[in-house]
């Protein structure tokens, strides 16, 4: 078979609305989430002005709106597990963050025990 008679490559795929994979609902979610807080936010600045309760339910909705905007933004990343970071280690970075929390006193107690799970499980990891 000749070159001829093959069909011509495109240069770049294509990327038409039948092959791409629809989006994800929970993403949609997390930008109408995002939207309507920030709208919320500007409209309870705007019309209670400054206000106690108004100027914490806007700061409020405010950061959440952010926060859930930044979420939106970062979601194709958080699909995919980390692979530089061993289960083991988030999971013990979780509970120190909320042992921590709840005393701020056991903070010299949990950093290094965090450290020390993270150097072995680095450990183990290497022996595998």
């Amino acid at each position: 078979m000749n070159r001829l008679s093959q069909p011509p490559r495109t240069a770049r795929p294509d990327y038409s609305a039948s092959t791409r994979p629809p989006a994800d609902p929970r993403r949609v979610l997390v930008l109408l989430i995002a939207i309507v807080l920030l709208v919320v936010c500007g409209v309870v600045t705007w019309k209670f002005g400054s206000d106690g309760s108004a100027r914490f339910l806007s700061a409020a909705t405010g950061r959440v709106g952010l926060l859930m905007g930044a979420l939106w933004l970062a979601w194709p990343s958080l699909k995919k597990p980390a692979r530089w970071l061993p289960p083991g280690i988030a999971v013990a970075g979780v509970a120190g963050l909320a042992v921590i929390a709840v005393r701020p006193q056991l903070a010299l107690v949990v950093f290094p025990a965090i450290g020390t799970i993270a150097a072995i499980t680095v450990f183990m990891r290497g022996l595998r």
